[in-house]
């Protein structure tokens, strides 16, 4: 029984990430998240039902479109193995209803945050914001305003005259201070810039999107 509940853990986290992974492709490209419904970039032909089951469907249509042939992104199916691992992560981190709900919502969150960043490089307000004052709703803790502004300010300096941090970056520190203290967000910080060094050399991109190493900082944190 456990190992089927750990099945359908994977499998529920792995279909909400399959759509969190499309909802970022869209939104990075200024695009609307219900219409049109799923098809192919290449084609545009809309996919069928038997074409849309999350790791399923990839392997079986031997990653490449059914109708054109053109082969389909593997970082599809790897967002989806990252959500079911992390559907099994939070319920294996969590006792509480609250604590599901609160950590369920953060990594959702930085989940989607993260594709954006690496497709655009931006993280967008008007997803950045709820999601910030509804996980203070759900922690329903006292907000480390102080130590936000702080934060805000000497990163905000640093990130105008050295062109090292984006403006999404600083946000979302400050949003993750707000949440957890500085003394939270600055190990988060160094996870992700140790994280950054590691990953730099097999990128080599001049521009690296950062948001997914503070996302996987907050993971480490989390795990340590």
């Amino acid at each position: 029984m456990l190992f089927l509940l750990y099945c359908l853990l994977f499998y529920f986290g792995a279909s909400l990430a399959s759509g969190l992974f499309l909802c970022a492709e869209r939104l990075a490209n200024k695009q609307s998240v219900i219409r049109p419904r799923s098809h192919c970039v290449s084609c545009q032909h809309l996919l069928p039902w038997w074409q849309l089951f999350p790791l399923f469907s990839y392997l079986g249509l031997h990653r490449r479109c059914y109708y054109c042939q053109a082969p389909i992104s593997m970082a599809t199916w790897w967002a989806e193995i990252i959500g079911g691992g992390l559907a099994i992560f939070i319920w294996l981190t969590t006792s509480t209803t609250s604590e599901l709900l609160s950590t369920g919502w953060l990594f959702t969150g930085l989940f989607l945050f993260s594709w954006i960043d690496i497709q655009q490089q931006i993280l967008l307000p008007q997803l950045f914001i709820p999601w910030l004052l509804t996980l203070l709703l759900l922690q329903a803790t006292t907000p480390h305003l102080l130590a936000a502004i702080l934060l805000t300010c000497c990163l905000g300096l640093f990130a105008y005259y050295s062109h090292g941090l984006g403006s999404g970056d600083v946000e979302l520190l400050a949003g993750l201070t707000l949440l957890y203290g500085l003394s939270v967000s600055s190990r988060i910080l160094l996870y992700g810039c140790l994280l950054a060094l590691l990953g730099y050399p097999l990128l080599r991109k001049p521009r690296l999107p950062f948001i997914p190493y503070l996302s996987l900082g907050v993971w480490l944190y989390y795990l340590i």
